[in-house]
């Protein structure tokens, strides 16, 4: 089976909040891409944010609203051959829209599993999250503080992640212990593929229209791919397990 798998869009309700920074048009030039090219699609949390509401903590009617935003792509996204998983900043859609907390997947003898990853994250965890401080950076982007707000949600927050390495720990606990083959998580928006033992953590890192990036995994060739979409129908590989070779414009994408 060939499974694509993206997350950390962070559509919001109106365009000054939107991390995305794209069109509607992009995600289903994006969709159309992934369709004709693997027979199923995991969506790996956070790709609403329905924490930068007028008040703090997850909204409903900011998720309405992000919905009415982006029509075609949502009603493509309830298809049979896509699944979506809950992260920190949506994880209200657990309950309105069904989604799930995680996926554990078997085929052709492989095991994956694909989680958000805010689970092992100290700063967060299993508990819910004290939005005030999401709240007080859409705040920012309401009053044109943008740069402000990118760099707190940006390398202010990755040098936390960096610093405690969580999600990879997880990950290597995973392989190392012979639990799973291959560990697909989202949260970092740290573009990662590093191989444990006989299996491998691979992370997309976030999805925005600059640099829309996906996994490609294929359990039959038993590959696992970091790719950039380039409109309107070809990719650049970023990384390649097993053998990882990252060509120079590879790793140029990379740090885009």
């Amino acid at each position: 089976m060939r499974i694509a798998t993206f997350g950390d869009l962070h559509l919001s309700h109106i365009s000054a909040l939107d991390k995305f920074r794209g069109r509607e048009e992009n995600l289903l030039r994006f969709d159309d891409h992934l369709n004709r090219t693997h027979e199923k699609i995991v969506l790996m949390g956070d790709i609403f944010q329905t924490d930068y509401g007028f008040y703090p903590g997850p909204r409903p009617d900011v998720l309405e609203r992000i919905l009415h935003r982006y029509p075609r792509i949502i009603e493509r996204w309830g298809s049979k051959s896509c699944q979506i998983i809950f992260g920190n900043h949506d994880r209200i859609t657990h309950r309105l829209l069904g989604t799930a907390k995680q996926l554990q997947l078997k085929k052709d003898g492989w095991r994956l599993w694909f989680i958000h990853g805010h689970q092992f994250d100290p700063f967060i965890g299993e508990k819910q999250f004290p939005y005030m401080f999401t709240w007080m950076i859409g705040g920012m982007r309401r009053a044109g503080l943008r740069r402000l707000a990118d760099f707190l949600e940006g390398p202010f927050y990755d040098f936390g992640q960096r610093l405690f390495h969580s999600l990879t720990a997880k990950a290597r606990e995973e392989l190392m212990g012979d639990k799973n083959d291959v560990i697909i998580m989202g949260h970092s928006h740290q573009t990662t593929c590093l191989p444990f033992g006989k299996g491998v953590y691979v992370n997309s890192g976030d999805c925005f229209c600059r640099l829309m990036k996906y996994i490609s995994i294929d359990t039959l060739a038993r590959t696992v791919e970091v790719r950039a979409f380039i409109p309107p129908q070809g990719h650049q590989v970023i990384y390649r397990w097993p053998d990882n070779p990252v060509t120079a414009h590879a790793m140029e994408l990379n740090r885009a």
